[in-house]
This record gives C-alpha cells, sequence and structure tokens, in this order.
C-alpha cells in the first residue's frame, strides 16, 4: 500500500487532540513515521486529510475482518472513534462504493473493493509467472499461484501444460477453501481462530464424493497438512483433477500448487518431482512477493 505522508512529511498523529483515539498500528504504519507535533497555519488542513484517510482504512479493514453486515455501533467500538465520525466517514465510503449499506441499517464492504483487489492481485501475478514456469517445466502440469479472498481462494497467477486437458485455474476464478489444495494450503497457514471462524460461516459445500464437508474432520485434514508442510486435494473439487499445494510464508495468505489428472500426477511424481519443484519456486518467489510488498 502506497505510504501516505502530507507535505513535509508531518506525520497524521499530531493532527489530534489529546482525548483523540489513535489509529491502530496495522493502519498507522502507512505514513512510515512516528507521531510527531509540527506547528503552523498551513499544517492543519494536511494532517486532517491524511487522519481521515487513516480511520477510513481502519473502518474497511474492522468491516473485512467482521466477515458479516456489521452496525456502526460495532464499528465504532472495534475502531475506538467517535460514532459521528464513524457515521460520516462511512457516508463517504457507501457513496463511493467501498462501502454497502444494508436495509436493516447494517455494514458490509462494497463490490467496488473486489474491482482494486482483482488489480492488485493481477499486478503481483504477472511477477510470479516466470517461478510458475518453471514448475510447469519441471513437472509437465500446470501451476497457479491463489490468495485468500475473504471466504474463497482466488487465482492471481496461472501457467497451463502443454497437455490438452487443462484446469479450471483461470486468473480471477474464486474457488472454495474446503475442497483445493491452494485453499487447504491458505487454512493450513491460518491461527486455529482464524481457521474456526472461517468453518464456522462456511458452507463445506459438496462436489464430488470425496470432499470433504464436516469441520471436525476439515480441522483433523488441516492439522495433517500442518505436519507434511503440503495440501492435497484429490478429485475433491473436480473428478479428474488432482492438486498439491503448499502456503507461500509471508504477510500475504497465499498458496502455489501443481494440478493435473491422477494418471500423471501419481504419489512418486508428487513426491519426487512436484514437491521439490515447489519447494524451490517459494524459495525463489518469497523475496519478490516481500519486495513487492515492501515497496508497495
Amino acid at each position: 500500500m502506497p505510504k501516505a505522508l502530507p507535505p513535509g512529511g508531518t506525520s497524521p498523529e499530531s493532527a489530534a487532540g489529546p482525548n483523540t483515539p489513535q489509529p491502530r498500528q496495522s493502519v498507522q504504519s502507512i505514513s512510515g513515521r512516528s507521531s510527531e507535533t509540527t506547528t503552523g497555519p498551513n499544517t492543519r488542513q494536511p494532517r486532517q486529510s491524511v487522519q481521515s484517510i487513516i480511520r477510513a482504512l481502519e473502518i474497511l479493514e474492522a468491516l473485512g475482518s467482521a466477515g458479516r453486515a456489521t452496525g456502526i455501533t460495532d464499528i465504532a467500538e472495534e475502531v475506538n472513534l467517535p460514532l459521528p465520525t464513524v457515521h460520516r466517514i462511512l457516508g463517504t465510503l457507501v457513496g463511493a462504493g467501498y462501502v454497502t449499506q444494508t436495509p436493516r441499517r447494517l455494514y458490509a464492504l462494497g463490490a467496488r473493493l473486489i474491482t482494486l483487489a482483482h488489480y492488485a492481485g493481477g499486478a503481483l501475478g504477472v511477477a510470479l509467472r516466470p517461478y510458475l514456469a518453471k514448475v510447469v517445466e519441471a513437472t509437465g502440469e500446470s501451476a497457479s499461484i491463489a490468495m485468500l479472498d475473504q471466504d474463497f481462494a482466488r487465482y492471481i497467477s496461472h501457467v497451463p501444460t502443454e497437455y490438452s486437458t487443462r484446469m479450471n485455474a483461470e486468473v480471477g476464478n474464486r474457488v472454495s477453501l474446503h475442497a483445493t489444495g491452494v485453499g487447504k494450503a491458505i487454512l493450513s497457514a491460518l491461527s486455529e481462530g482464524e481457521v474456526k471462524s472461517i468453518l464456522a460461516r462456511y458452507d463445506l459445500r459438496r462436489f464430488t464424493p470425496h470432499t470433504v464437508t464436516d469441520p471436525a474432520a476439515m480441522l483433523e485434514e488441516l492439522e495433517r497438512c500442518q505436519q507434511a508442510g503440503f495440501a492435497m486435494d484429490r478429485e475433491e473439487h473436480e473428478i479428474g483433477t488432482l492438486c498439491v499445494a503448499m502456503p507461500i510464508p509471508g504477510s500475504l495468505p497465499l498458496a502455489i500448487s501443481v494440478s493435473g489428472p491422477p494418471s500423471r500426477l501419481t504419489d512418486q511424481v508428487i513426491e519426487g518431482v512436484a514437491l521439490p519443484a515447489l519447494r524451490q519456486a517459494i524459495a525463489e518467489l518469497t523475496p519478490v512477493i516481500a519486495a513487492a510488498m515492501a515497496e508497495g
């Protein structure tokens, strides 16, 4: 995310009075500076503008982490801001399409954020394609990278195999978390609390006879994934498609995978070819992702 500094590099926190709640650290880092005090008639408005942006981002983060439509009182408590301030910012975000208001006067993230997320993921996905190409060259099978998108996994980069049979992993597609290799790999890297929160509101839909649809069984499956260091989709999302995936370490919830038919992606190929190729790709692309996040 771009660093937001007012002219002169002044920190936004200085615009707040002694009783004004301070932004949470996760968003405060946008300013890139510690709290400073600056005086002068020309500095007040820029500081207030940046502080409003930070507060708006805090509200968006609160809505995202809630995972459901939320009332204004709960939002205000979460971000530690006065109700009038939250109401004013929500009105602006609703008008811009970044937040939506339900008939019951609850608030949720708006559809316009989906477009932004798609652009962000697409830019990163283009940078990661060369590393997926190496995986495809080593395995002869399709390779993909997916990112957690609310309660789904969204493909942000994909390199297909030269075989005529290709997997349904086009960039931008969203797939289930519980029935795909990338989805289970992403879940396996989350905290137990985050996983249970997702499963509590998540429909474990049955796609094939092999799909795991019991939450307790899914938790056991994720524990096995953590111990093994990789996740498997054994025709759980689509008959005729097998997938092996690994989480990518870092601040973004990402996973990389190799997909193919069981006739080609045998246990021997997975152990001897696919997993080594995925580990090598992770070792090479992890610093690339970290650098992209630092620059962004």
